[in-house]
């Protein structure tokens, strides 16, 4: 199979992806889904409103499972992993007050944070595993334990994002079984053992993502360095003033 995308590419791909799902959540539902009057709208024009919305939060599913690819293609190549380390932790701290306001409405709040503190405990999860590489029990330990710690901090992702990195650090040599496992995390965190979760859409594009992680190149691309760690805070910070601003006095007012 011949490989189309760069990491630039698939970094791209997750954006864009992670654009709509913020757009859902921070313009249709709470700026205008949650907040609007009830005669602004028809029923039609609402149904189709809602249906805008849940698209976009499931177009959103691809971003996660490509970003946890991309931390461990990084972690793999990195030549400084003390500034890689830094520039996450930096990052994440700068971004919370502006994910706090964007999913709660205040600057500060413990109910979860932000997604770069998840892909920062999956960098120090990585570090651990590679100091006991070769010892499986560790793995296992190690990994568990980064799982139980982005649950009881609240971290978005909680420990989808930690079993991911996890397993897509493990098998990033064999794309079979890196697929596979990376299709039974994501089936076994969505807590739906059922068949019919198979066909789940939030499922299905979670691993869709897959596609676009095996066309993967193995080459960088262009130079992105430093692209989303401002993104982040940024995107989240216009859509939460256009939704507190603007928005919200239109459809209330």
């Amino acid at each position: 199979m011949k490989k189309y995308f760069t990491g630039s590419t698939l970094k791209i791909i997750a954006v864009i992806s992670m654009i709509l799902d913020h757009f859902s959540q921070i313009i249709l539902k709470q700026g205008i889904i949650l907040n609007a009057p009830y005669a602004i709208f028809t029923d039609t024009q609402f149904s189709v409103l809602l249906t805008v919305s849940d698209i976009f939060h499931i177009l959103g599913r691809i971003a996660f499972p490509i970003f946890c690819f991309l931390l461990v293609e990084g972690f793999l190549h990195t030549q400084n992993l003390k500034k890689y380390f830094l520039n996450l932790g930096v990052f994440a701290v700068l971004s919370e007050p502006v994910y706090d306001w964007a999913a709660s409405g205040t600057m500060f709040s413990l109910e979860q944070q932000n997604v770069l503190f998840t892909l920062l405990l999956g960098l120090c999860v990585l570090t651990l595993i590679k100091r006991f590489e070769g010892n499986s029990i560790a793995f296992i330990i190690i990994t568990l334990i980064g799982a139980g710690v982005s649950y009881i901090c609240q971290l978005d992702g909680w420990y989808y994002g930690i079993f991911l990195i996890a397993v897509f650090y493990l098998f990033h040599n064999k794309p079979m079984l890196k697929s596979i496992s990376a299709i039974l995390v994501m089936y076994i965190c969505g807590l739906d053992f059922s068949l019919s979760g198979l066909a789940e859409p939030n499922f299905l594009l979670a691993v869709s993502s897959l596609i676009f992680i095996n066309l993967y190149n193995g080459k960088r691309g262009i130079k992105l360095k430093y692209f989303f760690y401002w993104f982040y805070p940024a995107h989240l910070l216009l859509f939460t003033l256009v939704s507190t601003y603007i928005v919200l006095p239109l459809v209330s007012g």
